[in-house]
């Protein structure tokens, strides 16, 4: 989940830095970075208060910070990775027990999944089973779809991806996403049934 409220007193310590993908729904004024194709979705500047939800940093919260965005991104990484380890993806087969999507949840609704997408070591950790480039689905804060780009089936997937974003408190995407060693860019959108 992500809130807007309960903004810090203090500058958040860079222990508590996130990047998280954020849609339509962030607060104005909330900092963020595009993401190369994307229409609804940008890197968001964030912060993790201990066992609460993750907060979104204002443009004059991240300024008061003194640090540039590549600073900002080099600092979540670990957590990143943190997360990342943690979460255990369900693993969904086809009638021949191939692997046509993973799907990685947060543990608990104050985490946010969108976070361990960034993680430097998310691709290493997918790639044996996915290939080099790995399509994405984030239609909410703690519901990640991973999918193969060749021979993938995440059109399927399109109706059960709009479900949970309508019916999420934290929305994220309609989006479909592409990350490969190039980076993270949108490659389409699923429309809404």
């Amino acid at each position: 989940m992500l809130c807007a409220a309960a903004r810090p007193a203090e500058p958040p310590e860079p222990a508590a830095w996130r990047v998280v993908l954020a849609g339509f729904e962030r607060p104005a004024g909330t900092f963020t970075q595009p993401i190369p194709g994307a229409r609804e979705t940008d890197l968001a500047a964030a912060w993790l208060p201990a066992k609460s939800p993750t907060r979104f940093l204002s443009r004059e919260e991240f300024a008061a910070l003194g640090v540039d965005w590549a600073a900002f991104s080099a600092q979540s990484a670990a957590a990143a990775s943190a997360e990342l380890a943690a979460l255990e993806p369900e693993w969904v087969r086809d009638g021949n027990q191939v692997i046509e999507c993973a799907i990685l949840r947060a543990r608990r609704p104050v985490d946010n999944a969108t976070i361990a997408v960034l993680a430097p070591d998310f691709l290493k950790k997918y790639r044996p089973v996915f290939g080099s480039k790995i399509l994405l689905a984030v239609p909410d804060a703690q519901t990640v779809f991973l999918f193969p780009k060749l021979a993938s089936h995440y059109r399927d997937y399109g109706k059960r991806v709009i479900a949970i974003y309508r019916k999420s408190k934290a929305p994220v995407s309609r989006e479909v996403f592409e990350l490969s060693a190039a980076g993270l860019r949108a490659v389409g959108t699923y429309g809404e049934p």
